[in-house]
């Protein structure tokens, strides 16, 4: 093989791995700028419910 056909295919490879790294970015950046908006959704629905949490602990991690 030439040198520059190991190259040619070097850099190939390299566009790709780019372009997917990029495109994993855009995802990441839109789901951040979507976060505050579902806190707020998640916000809304909790207090419409009452506010409240029940937790329960399970009877085998009660001390005995």
């Amino acid at each position: 093989m030439s040198i520059l056909y190991i190259i040619a295919v070097l850099l190939v490879i390299a566009a790709v791995i780019s372009l997917v790294l990029s495109l994993l970015g855009i995802v990441v950046t839109g789901a951040l700028k979507l976060l505050p908006g579902v806190f707020i959704v998640l916000a809304i629905i909790f207090f419409a419910r009452g506010g409240r949490i029940d937790v329960h602990v399970p009877d085998k991690w009660k001390k005995r």
